[in-house]
């Protein structure tokens, strides 16, 4: 689309606009994939433990069943109801993406200046473009007045772009960036999903919600448990045939023993454990806004981070300041002026009065408008107090092909031009030099030394600016030749405090940290460098074009940091070492670390500096951006993992014995030892709450000093032989109990086969599974370390434990609860033989691993 010069001048037609509009359609982001909220609440029933809990409660439901049914089906709704929440709040993601365009443009249209709404921009619009703004659609230049843009959301890049009308190429300002100073006019030329911005929100929406690692794990052991149950189911009903009964009758009461055996408060329980996560990780500066993204990210094998804004505070600072005869150091870092310094010297003196008056930033007190570079100036005369504001009568604005931009000051009655830039450009023009406070002619020995300073910090990737001033006569002089040179100020978005800490951190816990970025590769290799990478060395991710996956993931595997890494580059990378294996968390600040935060296993945002973009998209946003909040949180979620693999082990061990239990008792002919009341409230009260005081136990002092788990594992892997003996243990116990009670039962002319009555033998067998359970509770917790640090380590667990007692207590002496649990009540000799039960769960650990040392001896 072509304009002559009238229509730049004129605008549109708001016919033609019209025209263009019905064409092009509105200025705004058309996600292609849009969700619906009872699809979304539909997809929490997806899980497969879940849908096997469903079933069970239809199948007690029929067989009248209606008690466990009813809390069956109450678990499952609770567990979706917290896990649609969540998705609810991270699917609105890319609708939110769209709260980042400003929403009103000036435009010309009919030869008159006018606002209107953002959506109503079309191609072929005349724009006027002002310090401040959002740029509103991608707009092709043709008239620009010292226009400087921020393009860090977009690139990554943390200097702001100069845009120059003098070069032959296109000058364009991209949708979404802002103008940092300086204004324009131009011609809109893409809206909407056809901006760079919208291309960005595109890859975000094609970017499909994966499972995390543990659901995958727990799906993986639901079907375990599936294929488990079904065989002995088979075994049950062919056992049943055999003593006679019924087939409707035997299909009944094998399916309902077996669908009692569930462990009904394992999805509840995950879900509260990774809630708590979620509380604790918030005190901890890191909001989660999906839950099973906290054991992903105790999973994670490899952290991708953007550096400005994450690595690095996104505010430039000065580090240095030169004169002829003096180097000092500047301290503190960002935006802060609490730090003072001591410049007293009349060479660094001037040097300060023109990084004040030489400058288009605002700074005051928690408020910082334009660009980066120029606030970090004026910062700068805070720290050092001195800040004298001269009066402005003319300036040369900044343009690119100078590099460099003038002021004219009225200083103590005489007029001064002052100037600063790129250090080379003004040492051209610098004909004096400014020594000890005397003016005097500069030598090649002075360049040569301002020349050293610039090369030593260019290598460190400072962005390097040259100060210089003279007198003049009237304020029309423009010239800017002839000038005293006074000294250099280098500047560097420096590395957040703690990030040098957090890396050692991960790297002791096998964690690699791979830098993707906007940003050049000398500013990155400087800042990789100095927070301690041991691989500084960057590569332009333009290479990855060139490549295949194969070829790609190679390079990907060997190489730690990747400079001008554009959106696709971004995500890319992180697809590929998803799909090698890796667990990949990625962190960023700005639109262009949208699709790859959306594509890792867990995405994290910068709460502060981050964009509503990136916030939206991530799994987890920092409140202080702060990139060691990232291993707190890595730690927290290898706590949550672990805790989760404890009380799964332990729910586990405790569940199956109870099936089994049956099997052997019917086999032989014995009365069926459990009511499926009485199964339900092993698995409700006194399986679920010693399991929820397991999620809350402490993390392990060697929890940080380990390798991230293996994904390729089971959640099974560690801990079947414990599973194993466990269930041996009680199995006997439990055979024991029973085999008393039912002598009770016959000398007290109790029929045991009858279920409609109150039984010794079930009120054994019931009680001595919930004492020996409380008991394994505690065996679990400890793992084998008996001292009284460990055992009274986890408080909730002593009080979920004594809570428990009482209910029981409750459920087998209230006449009530006797009554409706087929109770009788146990004298203290009894008690005593319980306990007994309860305190042989100490010999699962020494038993566990003795086994697993004859298998580790035989392997080797």
């Amino acid at each position: 689309m072509s304009y002559n010069k009238q229509s730049k001048f004129y605008g549109l037609k708001e016919s033609q606009a019209l025209i263009l509009l019905n064409k092009y359609g509105e200025n705004k982001i058309e996600i292609k994939k849009k969700f619906i909220i009872l699809k979304m609440f539909l997809r929490q029933f997806t899980s497969l433990l879940i849908v096997i809990l469903l079933i069970s409660s239809i199948i007690f439901f029929i067989i009248g069943e209606k008690l466990d049914a009813f809390v069956i089906f109450a678990i499952v709704l609770i567990n979706s109801i917290i896990g649609f929440i969540q998705e609810y709040k991270a699917e609105k993601a890319v609708s939110s993406l769209k709260k980042m365009l400003t929403k009103i443009a000036i435009v010309i249209r009919d030869g008159k200046e006018k606002e209107i709404n953002v959506e109503k921009l079309v191609p072929g619009d005349v724009v006027i473009l002002s310090e401040g703004d959002k740029v509103p659609a991608d707009i092709k230049l043709f008239e620009s007045f010292s226009l400087k843009v921020d393009e860090s959301i977009l690139t990554g890049e943390s200097v702001s772009v100069s845009k120059n009308l003098k070069s032959n190429k296109e000058v364009i300002c991209f949708s979404g960036t802002t103008i940092v100073s300086g204004k324009a006019k131009g011609v809109v030329i893409s809206t909407g999903i056809n901006t760079e911005f919208g291309k960005i929100i595109n890859l975000v929406s094609e970017t499909n919600i994966e499972k995390s690692l543990f659901e995958k794990q727990l799906d993986s052991l639901s079907r375990k448990i599936v294929y488990i149950l079904i065989f002995l189911i088979i075994i049950l009903f062919v056992i049943g045939l055999f003593r006679g009964i019924g087939i409707i009758d035997n299909f009944l009461i094998t399916v309902s023993l077996a669908i009692a055996a569930i462990p009904e408060g394992l999805p509840i329980v995950i879900t509260l454990t990774l809630a708590l996560g979620v509380q604790v990780m918030s005190k901890q500066n890191a909001i989660v806004r999906k839950m099973s993204a906290i054991e992903s990210l105790g999973a994670t094998t490899i952290i991708a981070s953007d550096k400005t804004g994450t690595l690095t505070l996104n505010e430039m600072t000065a580090r240095k300041i030169v004169s002829l005869n003096f180097e000092k150091e500047i301290y503190g870092t960002g935006y802060s002026f609490e730090k003072k310094q001591d410049l007293n010297n009349i060479e660094f003196f001037k040097i300060l009065d023109i990084c004040e008056n030489c400058n288009d930033s605002i700074v005051e007190i928690n408020k910082f408008i334009g660009d980066p570079t120029e606030i970090a100036l004026k910062v700068l005369t805070r720290k050092s107090g001195r800040v004298k504001d001269y009066e402005l009568i003319n300036e040369i604005p900044f343009s690119s092909d100078r590099k460099m931009m003038s002021t004219i000051h009225k200083v103590d009655n005489n007029l001064e031009m002052f100037s600063k830039g790129a250090f080379q450009e003004i040492i051209k023009k610098s004909t004096k030099i400014l020594d000890n406070g005397k003016i005097r002619k500069i030598t090649q020995k002075d360049i040569d030394y301002f020349f050293s300073f610039e090369e030593k910090y260019s290598k460190d990737a400072l962005r390097v600016l040259g100060f210089a001033y003279r007198q003049i006569d009237n304020k029309n002089d423009l010239f800017e030749n002839n000038l005293i040179f006074l000294g250099l100020v280098a500047s560097i978005d420096p590395p957040r405090k703690d990030v040098k800490d957090a890396l050692l951190l991960s790297r002791k816990a096998g964690i690699i940290t791979k830098i993707i970025t906007g940003d050049n590769s000398l500013t990155t290799q400087a800042i990789a460098r100095e927070i301690g990478f041991l691989n500084p060395k960057a590569v332009n991710a333009d290479i990855l074009d060139s490549l295949d996956d194969k070829k790609a993931l190679e390079l990907i595997k060997k190489t730690d940091i990747f400079s001008r890494a554009k959106p696709e580059h971004k995500f890319r990378i992180v697809t590929l070492l998803k799909k090698s294996g890796e667990i990949v968390s990625v962190t960023g600040d700005g639109v262009n670390d949208a699709p790859a935060i959306k594509a890792a296993d867990v995405g994290i945002a910068m709460g502060i500096k981050g964009t509503e973009a990136t916030k939206e998209v991530a799994d987890i946003v920092l409140k202080d951006d702060n990139f060691s909040s990232i291993v707190s949180a890595i730690k927290e979620g290898r706590r949550v993992y672990d805790n989760i693999l404890l009380f799964v082990k332990y729910m586990l061990a405790v569940n199956f014995d109870i099936l089994l239990t049956v099997v052997l008792l019917i086999l032989f002919n014995f009365p069926i030892p459990l009511l499926a009341l009485q199964i339900l409230w092993i698995n409700m009260v006194t399986d679920s709450l010693p399991a929820i005081a397991l999620g809350r136990r402490k993390a392990s002092k060697d929890i940080m000093f380990r390798k991230p788990r293996d994904p390729n594992k089971g959640i099974l892997h560690n801990f079947t032989v414990f599973i194993i003996v466990a269930l041996f243990v009680k199995i006997i116990g439990e055979l024991i109990l029973f085999s008393y009670g039912l002598g009770l039962d016959f000398s007290f002319g109790i029929n045991s086969f009858d279920l409609d009555v109150s039984s010794y033998a079930r009120t054994f067998i019931l009680s001595g599974i919930v004492i020996f359970e409380l008991f394994f509770a505690f065996v679990c917790n400890i793992e084998g370390k008996f001292d009284r640090e460990h055992l009274l380590s986890n408080k909730l667990l002593i009080y979920s434990v004594l809570l428990v007692i009482a209910l029981h207590i409750i459920v087998i002496y209230v006449p009530f609860f006797q009554n409706i649990f087929r109770l009788v009540p146990l004298s203290f000799i009894h008690w005593i033989y319980l306990f007994i039960f309860g305190i042989s769960s100490i010999l699962v650990i020494p038993i566990t691993n003795f086994i697993n040392g004859i298998f580790k001896k035989n392997s080797c």
